[in-house]
């Protein structure tokens, strides 16, 4: 199987709780990356065990989706997830952590492909199949908190 262990990471001029809190809106991502829509199954707000829809592309072309079940908050500094059904199988876990003035926020991605398209993306690009989605994200998390911090 195609799989991946990567960590994405970004360095944001804000407190580690504004971070978390605009990561852990998934519903809101959408307003600071369009490409990117979430959605909570079942649940008005984020907790232990609430599954979270991904959808990652435009549509017709949804390049990517996915279900991730909330495994363990720790507010303001560690969201852990499990990739339960859809494209990806596997682990994934936000960081916030303070570095100075900065939060240095990551995320670290153990996943194996679940369909051909993702297992095929994996086979010719490795981590940067991950990281080609991270790296955008977490300028966009990065751009927003610094410009709601300013």
């Amino acid at each position: 199987m195609a799989s991946i262990d990567v960590i994405d990471s970004i360095r944001i001029r804000a407190e580690p709780e504004q971070v978390f809190n605009t990561v852990a809106d998934y519903p809101g991502i959408g307003r600071w990356l369009p490409v990117y829509r979430c959605r909570l199954i079942d649940a008005e707000q984020l907790a232990e065990g609430v599954l979270v829809e991904h959808r990652y592309g435009y549509p017709p072309f949804v390049l990517s989706r996915f279900t991730r079940r909330v495994e363990r908050i720790v507010a303001g500094s560690r969201l852990e997830e499990r990739y339960v059904d859809g494209d990806l199988r596997g682990s994934g876990v936000w960081s916030f952590e303070r570095d100075g003035d900065h939060t240095v926020a990551a995320y670290h991605c153990q996943v194996t492909a679940n369909t051909r398209f993702t297992r095929l993306s994996f086979l010719l690009l490795g981590k940067r199949a991950h990281s080609n989605v991270y790296q955008p994200l977490l300028a966009a998390l990065k751009a927003h908190c610094e410009a709601s911090a300013g």
